[in-house]
């Protein structure tokens, strides 16, 4: 998409951060799953009142980057009006998918229709199945955001900050898996749905870090964040996938 590609290019204007502000830039971490260990590159900027967010997942074997998987995603800050008041929401706008599988590339495009409140879905893959254009409607609901972007989503929602706040309560938002259909042949019992409700949850301070837990189809993700709310690390326990700091030592994280 060039709206896509345009948006990641522009360079966004150099202002102080605030405190508690997560910083934008790039972030290399480290990737493991049951197949490996990989980087995994994130990349993230907020241009206007827009979100763009880039993610690689790189196989550095053989002394060259290989890409297996690359998504960029674009999210619209703004509000809606909820009875006399209203709420600041994340609305996402537009995402661009590739990942190889076996060798073959699969690829899918979004953008949202919103005269039609649905996700237009344009598929180009090896197989028949996935392939060709479907509008998928949007369940109700307020708060949404694109998994690959639950960190900065979450936080312009101001759901972290309200999370920490209220450490009992549980925050609802759906979740719009970004590497739809294909993220079902990837991981086990989520994504057969575009759309999957979830929940966030406070769950303490650890090593000097904010701990978060993601609910999302009966699978538990713990999204660790600086105290600036820069994302330090992601464990998907279900999955057997850790994101961590490049060097640090994988952990036990069921604490």
């Amino acid at each position: 998409m060039k709206l896509l590609a345009f948006l990641f290019l522009l360079s966004s204007c150099s202002t102080p951060l605030l405190q508690g502000e997560p910083s934008q830039g790039k972030t290399n971490y480290s990737y493991s799953d049951v197949s490996g260990s990989y980087r995994f590159v994130r990349e993230n900027r907020q241009i206007k009142k827009k979100l763009v967010t880039r993610n690689q997942l790189l196989d550095n074997k053989g002394g060259s980057s290989k890409v297996l998987e690359k998504t960029i995603m674009v999210s619209q800050i703004g509000s809606i009006k909820v009875n006399k008041s209203r709420l600041l929401t994340v609305r996402p706008v537009a995402s661009e998918f590739t990942v190889w599988l076996e060798g073959k590339k699969y690829h899918s495009r979004m953008k949202l229709n919103e005269k039609t409140k649905s996700m237009r879905l344009t598929l180009d893959s090896p197989e028949t199945k996935w392939q060709g254009t479907s509008d998928i409607k949007f369940p109700k609901g307020k708060y949404f955001c694109f998994f690959s972007q639950i960190p900065e989503c979450l936080y312009h929602n101001y759901f972290l900050t309200l999370a920490q706040e209220n450490k009992n309560k549980r925050f609802d938002f759906y979740v719009v898996w970004d590497g739809y259909p294909y993220i079902q042949d990837q991981l086990t019992r989520v994504g057969q749905s575009l759309f999957a409700p979830a929940t966030l949850k406070f769950d303490g301070e650890i090593n000097g870090q904010i701990r978060y837990i993601v609910e999302v189809e009966g699978q538990m993700i713990l999204y660790h964040f600086k105290r600036s709310y820069d994302l330090e690390k992601i464990a998907w326990i279900a999955q057997g996938i850790t994101i961590v700091p490049p060097g640090q030592e994988v952990e036990s994280d069921d604490e």
